[in-house]
């Protein structure tokens, strides 16, 4: 189609490829250097490439955070992420045989490096084909003919935003990264501080008021906040929820969360009494032999998880005070998770019913 368009316009000269100077041929001038045949030469800038893009990408921060998540997820995610890893070295080999062609390094050097290498990386076999199909037909391509790929890091597509550490700017500065997996917070110097993966995250919400955003995670067995100031409070957290809502949908294998409320066992960690702690809409309901103790949802001041134990705390409005309850239990983590899912649920019913009070009556037709 552009060819024709080019033929088909007044006053233009159809361009002659034989023409063309490209840049690499200035490195093949009279005095061609001998380094473009040391084969050694070619496998350590393969490796180098290699490190910088899996840098580029986040593969190598927190390797073994990384091999914990993978042994994590189910099968269908497990081969997503093996397929990226593959993708990533089949580009750089490819990019590799672009090179090594423009560089007018013999065929039969150029196959038997590159299958060494794919070899090496254990490459699954759809990429793997792909190396092997260029590698037949070298002995008739040029470098011109084939194309050099992007490499993955170009494709990821990230969102950055400057947080302070809890509610104010007087806390240390953050850039929060929003990626497609996960949230990276890297310190002032771009060092990578935390990684958090969005199937850790429980809860997130945040307040337009005092442009802070707090987030829920799972660290171990216990349930952490973490508070986060900045000036795009909301820009942020539609990200993170947009991004979030991407990245289910890609991992399908995920099990679901629990649904809003439900029973839980209980020891009360200051009597040593066994009970059950029930979740409701209206609040906590603790049921002992003994006794039974309500404790209304807008009572409840903060929840979290300590080493198998769930805490609650209280506001008790006759005495003005916070009262500290502690439950150990084997579903410590289950028990806050519900618990931040009731107040989103909560918050979420209010915000519409003051959305529909705001908005105006309709004029009724006569």
């Amino acid at each position: 189609m552009k060819k024709a368009i080019k033929c088909s316009s007044p006053g233009r000269v159809p361009e002659d490829a034989s023409q063309r100077v490209y840049l690499f041929e200035g490195l093949l001038g009279k005095e061609r250097s001998t380094l473009w045949d040391q084969m050694q030469f070619w496998e350590d800038a393969f490796l180098d490439a290699v490190m910088l893009e899996r840098e580029g990408m986040g593969m190598d921060q927190g390797p073994q955070e990384m091999i914990d998540r993978y042994f994590s997820l189910g099968e269908h995610d497990r081969k997503r992420l093996e397929d990226d890893e593959d993708r990533l070295l089949a580009t750089l080999l490819h990019n590799m045989i672009v090179y090594m062609i423009m560089m007018k390094v013999q065929k039969n050097d150029i196959r038997k490096k590159v299958r060494r290498l794919l070899g090496k990386s254990h490459i699954g076999l759809i990429h793997s084909q792909e190396i092997n199909e260029i590698l037949d037909k070298i002995s008739s391509t040029t470098g011109r003919e084939l194309p050099i790929r992007p490499s993955g890091s170009r494709h990821i597509k990230k969102q950055t935003f400057v947080v302070h550490a809890g509610t104010d700017t007087t806390g240390d500065i953050f850039f929060m990264e929003v990626c497609d997996d996960c949230i990276v917070l890297r310190s002032n110097i771009g060092t990578v501080y935390e990684r958090w993966w969005y199937e850790k995250l429980i809860n997130m919400t945040y307040c337009p008021k005092t442009k802070v955003l707090c987030l829920w995670r799972r660290n171990g067995q216990e349930t952490q906040l973490n508070k986060f100031y900045t000036k795009k409070c909301r820009e942020l957290y539609y990200c993170v929820k947009d991004s979030m809502e991407r990245a289910a949908a890609r991992q399908q294998s995920i099990k679901p969360g629990p649904e809003l409320g439900g029973e839980f066992p209980v020891q009360d960690m200051k009597t040593g009494e066994g009970g059950l702690l029930q979740v409701t809409l209206e609040g906590i309901n603790l049921k002992f032999m003994h006794s039974q103790v309500f404790i209304e949802l807008n009572h409840i001041k903060k929840c979290n998880t300590v080493r198998g134990v769930f805490v609650l705390e209280e506001f008790v409005p006759e005495t003005k005070e916070v009262v500290s309850h502690k439950y150990k239990t084997p579903m410590a983590h289950e028990i806050c998770y519900s618990v931040l899912c009731l107040f989103s649920y909560v918050a979420a019913v209010r915000g519409k019913e003051a959305e529909s009070k705001s908005k105006p009556p309709r004029p009724v037709s006569s």
